[in-house]
């Protein structure tokens, strides 16, 4: 008399292939997932870092505003109540010029933003976060040169530096793993390649992104 376990056995495994033993399927939401937890965690102390600082900042900047424009208010009214009209009048014009400035400063950085935004379209970036980390590192990198326009300051164009900081292997964690195609001169067989060393299941999260990265792991439906 058979063993039914042996039936079992068979009946599962007849529809098997060799190339599905060495080429490990997972669904493509694990590997999403996976890859966006291992990101969120790196962000986030960066992220936290950027939003203090940048917190911090905007109120130093907004406490000297203050305290300028009141500085200036108190010696405007001294002015008048002592009667120096002319000074007066020219600490007033003083004030106009440096608004004027001012405006003219953040002109000058909205077209810097502006030419930033419009050099980052097209890359797929992790998340809006991951975004927004790789323009402000970008836009800390860029100068004005001779005519006033917005460079790196290596001497390339912006559009061309983002390019190159894209391709970094150090800003990769910012964007979203390309699909291989599976095509192209060289590009190796299905099934050809030798079997995965261990089962999926028995790796670790750093071991599957790995893995995707390089375009090892095969995403099946």
């Amino acid at each position: 008399m058979s063993d039914p376990t042996e039936n079992t056995d068979e009946s599962s495994q007849g529809g098997s292939t060799g190339d599905e033993s060495t080429e490990p399927k997972v669904d493509p939401k694990v590997i999403d997932k996976l890859v966006d937890e291992r990101v969120a965690m790196k962000l986030k102390p960066i992220k936290d870092k950027l939003d203090n600082a940048f917190t911090a900042r905007d109120e130093a900047i907004k406490k000297a505003e203050t305290l300028e424009r009141e500085k200036r208010d108190a010696e405007l009214a001294r002015l008048q109540e002592e009667g120096k009209h002319k000074e007066a009048y020219e600490l007033q014009l003083k004030e106009e010029r440096a608004e004027k400035e001012a405006l003219k400063r953040q002109n000058i950085e909205l077209t810097r933003n502006n030419a930033v935004r419009a050099a980052l379209i097209g890359f797929d970036f992790r998340s809006e976060k991951a975004s927004e980390m790789a323009f402000g590192d970008i836009v800390n990198q860029l100068v004005q040169d001779e005519k006033g326009d917005w460079i790196h300051r290596s001497g390339v164009s912006i559009r061309e530096f983002a390019k190159n900081f894209a391709d970094s292997d150090d800003n990769a964690f910012l964007f979203k793993i390309k699909a291989s195609s599976g095509s192209g001169a060289g590009a190796p067989n299905k099934g050809s390649g030798p079997p995965e060393p261990k089962p999926l299941k028995e790796r670790s999260q750093e071991e599957v992104i790995k893995l995707v990265s390089e375009g090892k792991l095969r995403r099946g439906g």
